[in-house]
């Protein structure tokens, strides 16, 4: 029996409490290059939500039904922290740039109220939690507060518009495992641009884990919502995720662990425009920056859009990370990265860090006491969480017109190491002129005798910046508490501080985690007001439970601000052939401000900056619209809009029918074919006279007369037309073929539809899929061996792909390994591609942390050269790669390789997932081989490992002739 301890750190039980405590300082220094980090080489992945449903309105949630009362059972909210070794040779920086404050006082609330409590987490679910991670953003008419683990709406004078709810309350419309779970780590943000509410929470039920993001339907938080759940990539957990809203995507950044092994961090774009839409088929953009170092650094965070002023067209959204000396970088630097998600070409998606990265900005330090005992408190030995090692959410972004902004914030030392460790607030501002950020403001809110921590900063529309903050020491009971300054005051002065709530209770129970965030927002309607939510304890809450926190809610604002600019639009859409009013039709300001029409036609009040607009209505089935209109500040316009019904067609299939050279489904260059071409009507009106002409365009020459397709009625059949053309003689093997319909209904142009091709066929470089040969041999040419317990590769029937064989390896519950050793083949060129469908089941724990048996890919290139893993010799798994490290402990021949084990696919059970390798460059004009290996350790046998339908692709061929002096492509 092998003697193991399962390290389960990402869920902790109810009834149990587990903290994950800081690593001492490490023995050794890890230099790491702080010039711009060289993302070009890591390629964009990209997935589709795994589900998705329409819920029912909030307003419709029912109170829970209380719980009988559990004190003492705890859930704490995973937060994996390996926390950064110092570098023993480098001095911890004293502080560069304390702030003063002056003697202006910061203005008091008008506003300050209770949110949600431990309490009513005890009412809903019979345990307390911990952390809080308190946050919430304000709308025109709401305020939407999220905690571990309810939520709940408030009107802006405070009064709760819905009970407190779980979030499983809305997703469980998913039906999944993960719709019903709340697992924390929740982000409520409200998106000006588009007057939608964004609520989100991660699921670590099991892996792989999802993320589950909902987005309001309209600008009503109390509405319907569409609810999305994503599988993350890699089956790696998405600790710490953190959205930003921008004009394309909602923006997202995690820090990446396999169990507790840090793998660094994931950033995602989501397809905004398909989730407002309420569109099952969005999909996420995502990038894996792997990471400087074995201990999590800094993070990542997304900016976030406040006000009205839009990010200009197609830019980017920047991400902002750090860098310190006392972590072996070179400085002290504020690092940003460009971010460019491009939907239509997923593949042209890029994550490059900027020029002028990194900033360099004031000495500070970001380190603080081992074990998270940070942060006193009076009258009590429990200390709190400073979170120090990461910057605090969010990166607040504003576009001031002639120059853009980032405000951010982080904990930091004030005091030197060798006396009582009190944190601050380190405050940045980054202004963007002339195409580069630059530091503005970057001060530290600190003094030697309280602590100041988990800071959230913003700027209203005059470029006033707001920070709000905990606040504690050996004197001073944790209270919530705020500065600022205006924009025109001196760097490094802020205002004398002000109290959104004193606290009059602390935390007893031990444990140390305290609101691993908070959140300052900006309200749209005057674009001053601050708003800000965080934690604090009173004498009651306190003698009620050890970990009886409260949350409150309030506003402030500078009497110097100047309400911003607003001007409205409102109006509605209707169908020309009937005046009936159209729902869900998008109006679309300058491409940037959206809003949705509902059953009556309306799009309710489309709220702008003064200025002169192109405003365009759409609808499925309908003819766009678009008018420009010009509004001024204070101005309320009406217009209306009248769409014209529409046939919309779209090509949904196509079949060779004949071709003169080579009979293999493809087009070659000089070749003539023909080509039935299937279209439908989607559409809102059928057609009377549809014909269809193919352009002597992309490489078509010669193309045959135009085709009648007659009537198509909506929704109706496909239709089929003959189409016969000529492929340029001029065009290379392998380059793009596009052929163009132009569509006409009579004299009425319905654009056109167009069909990419590739000159040539595709060449199979290899392929198997084992159903040609009798139970359990293999294939010839196919060799398999066995070492130690282990059994060697067979042919079986027990699961495949297509049916009826695949190959399996069974997963012995004793040391061994096992190979599958395919033919030789031939690849000409750098673009080849191996697939494969890859079910496995192999030894490991829950959370995957601990990876015990494990299978691998190699690859030999050229007849005499020796077999090494197929990421080092050069691949890369564009699908499907490796789920992490196979563990050393117990005598795995494998041990310490990246490899596949758990359980494949993203339902919990094991099923078949495609894999996808581009193989090394290298490898063009060489003989190769691929070997897939099973390595088992001294403990529990499983079902192994099945492949099936190999294929490996390997540019084009192009049998017919070839024009002189034209190379063929590869």
């Amino acid at each position: 029996m092998k003697k193991r301890t399962a390290l389960i750190t990402s869920i902790i039980c109810a009834v149990s409490f587990f903290t994950f405590y800081r690593t001492a300082e490490s023995n050794r220094a890890e230099s790491v290059n702080n010039q711009p980090r060289d993302f070009s080489e890591i390629k964009p992945q990209n997935f589709q939500a795994v589900a998705f449903g329409v819920t029912g309105k909030i307003s419709d949630l029912k109170p829970f039904e209380k719980t009988t009362n559990a004190d003492g059972k705890l859930f704490s909210v995973s937060d994996i922290k390996n926390f950064p070794k110092e570098n023993p040779n480098i001095i911890h920086d004293a502080d560069g740039n304390l702030s003063n404050f002056s003697a202006v006082p910061m203005p008091v609330p008008s506003l300050s109220f209770d949110g949600i409590s431990n309490r009513e987490n005890n009412d809903a679910y019979g345990f307390a939690v911990i952390p809080p991670d308190m946050n919430g953003d304000v709308g025109p008419n709401h305020f939407v507060q999220s905690v571990n683990l309810l939520t709940r709406i408030y009107d802006k004078n405070g009064a709760p518009l819905t009970p407190a709810f779980k979030l499983s309350d809305i997703f469980a419309v998913l039906n999944t495992p993960c719709s019903t779970t709340n697992f924390g780590n929740p982000i409520t943000l409200y998106d000006p641009l588009a007057d939608r509410w964004i609520l989100s929470q991660y699921c670590t039920n099991a892996p792989p884990f999802r993320q589950l993001i909902a987005v309001s339907q309209t600008g009503d938080p109390t509405g319907a919502y569409f609810a999305y759940e994503f599988v993350m990539p890699n089956n790696r957990l998405n600790d710490y995720p953190k959205l930003g809203v921008w004009t394309d995507g909602y923006y997202m950044s995690t820090d990446e662990f396999i169990g507790n092994d840090y793998r660094g961090n994931g950033v995602f774009a989501f397809d905004k425009k398909k989730m407002l839409a309420g569109d099952r088929s969005a999909r996420f953009i995502y990038f894996n920056l792997p990471a400087t170092s074995s201990e999590r650094r800094g993070g990542y965070l997304p900016s976030d859009t406040d006000g009205l002023n839009a990010p200009p067209i197609n830019a980017p959204n920047t991400f902002v990370t750090y860098s310190a000396t006392e972590y072996g970088d070179a400085n002290d630097a504020l690092r940003l990265f460009d971010f460019h998600a491009d939907f239509t070409n997923l593949n042209a998606s890029t994550f490059v860090e900027r020029g002028e990265s990194p900033i360099i900005v004031a000495p500070f330090d970001p380190t603080s006491p081992p074990d998270r005992a940070d942060i006193a408190q009076p009258g009590t030995t429990e200390t709190l969480d400073a979170q120090s090692d990461r910057l605090m959410y969010r990166a607040a972004y504003r576009n001031f017109g002639a120059s853009e902004s980032i405000v951010v914030n982080q904990t930091v030392r004030v005091t030197p190491t060798s006396e009582t460790y009190r944190a601050g607030v380190r405050v940045y501002e980054l202004r963007k002129s002339n195409g580069a950020f630059a530091v503005r403001e970057n001060s530290t809110i600190g003094t030697n005798d309280v602590s100041r921590w988990i800071g959230s900063a913003a700027q209203d529309n005059q470029g006033n910046i707001a920070v709000g903050y905990s606040f504690a020491s050996e004197t001073e009971k944790p209270s919530i508490k705020y500065s600022g300054k205006l924009a025109g005051e001196p760097a490094g002065m802020f205002r004398a501080e002000e109290f959104l709530i004193k606290g009059t209770g602390v935390q007893t129970g031990f444990g140390y985690r305290w609101g691993d965030y908070s959140q300052m927002t900006v309200d749209p309607t005057d674009d001053c007001t601050f708003w800000l939510t965080g934690e604090y304890y009173t004498t009651a809450s306190q003698a009620e439970s050890p970990y009886g926190w409260l949350t409150r809610i309030g506003k402030f604002k500078f009497t110097e601000c100047v309400n911003a600019p607003r001007a409205t639009i409102n109006g509605t859409v209707t169908n020309t052939s009937d005046n009936q009013p159209i729902a869900n039709a998008v109006i679309t300001a300058n491409a940037v401000y959206t809003r949705k029409t509902n059953a009556a036609g309306s799009y309710g009040s489309l709220t702008v900056v003064p200025g002169t607009y192109n405003l365009t209505a759409t609808a499925n089935g309908f003819r766009s619209q678009t008018v420009t209109v010009t509004i001024v500040n204070g101005q309320t316009l009406t217009r209306n809009f009248a769409l014209e019904p529409t046939a919309i067609l779209s090509q949904t299939g196509y079949q060779f029918t004949s071709e003169s050279c080579a009979i293999d489904n493809a087009v070659e260059p000089s070749e003539t074919v023909t080509l039935n071409i299937a279209l439908r009507n989607t559409g809102a009106r059928n057609t009377t006279n549809l014909t269809a002409t193919l352009l002597a365009t992309g490489g078509i020459i010669n193309p045959s007369s135009p085709q009648n397709y007659g009537a198509l009625a909506v929704n109706g059949a496909g239709v089929a037309r003959p189409f016969t053309f000529t492929a340029a003689p001029t065009l290379r093997c392998g380059d793009p073929i596009t052929l163009t319909l132009q569509l006409n209904d009579g004299a009425e142009n319905l654009g056109t539809v167009t069909i990419s091709l590739n000159a040539g066929a595709k060449r199979i470089a290899f392929q198997q899929d084992f159903d040609s040969v009798n139970l359990p041999t293999l294939p010839n040419g196919w060799r398999t061996s066995a070492s130690g317990a282990q059994d060697v590769w067979k042919t079986t029937e027990e699961h495949f792909q297509s049916p009826p064989n695949s190959v399996q390896s069974f997963a012995a519950n004793q040391v061994g390994l096992n190979e599958l050793t395919s033919p030789v083949f031939r690849i000409n060129s750098t673009n080849a591609r191996l697939t494969f469908r890859n079910r496995y089941e192999l030894e490991t724990t829950f959370l995957r942390n601990r990876l015990y048996d494990g299978a691998v890919l190699e690859i030999k290139i050229g007849n005499f050269a020796k077999f090494r893993d197929i990421l080092i010799a050069g691949g890369a798994f564009e699908s499907g790669g490796y789920d992490g490290t196979i563990d050393a402990c117990c005598r795995n021949p494998l041990a310490g390789r990246l490899g596949w084990s758990g359980k494949s696919g993203v339902n919990q059970t094991p099923e078949f997932v495609n894999v996808t390798v581009k193989l090394p460059a290298r490898a063009a004009g060489k003989n190769v081989q691929f070997r897939w290996r099973v390595g088992t350790d001294n403990g529990t046998a499983t079902d192994g490992q099945y492949i099936d339908d190999v294929r490996v692709e390997d540019g084009f061929v192009c049998t017919c002739q070839i024009p002189p002096n034209r190379a063929p492509f590869d």
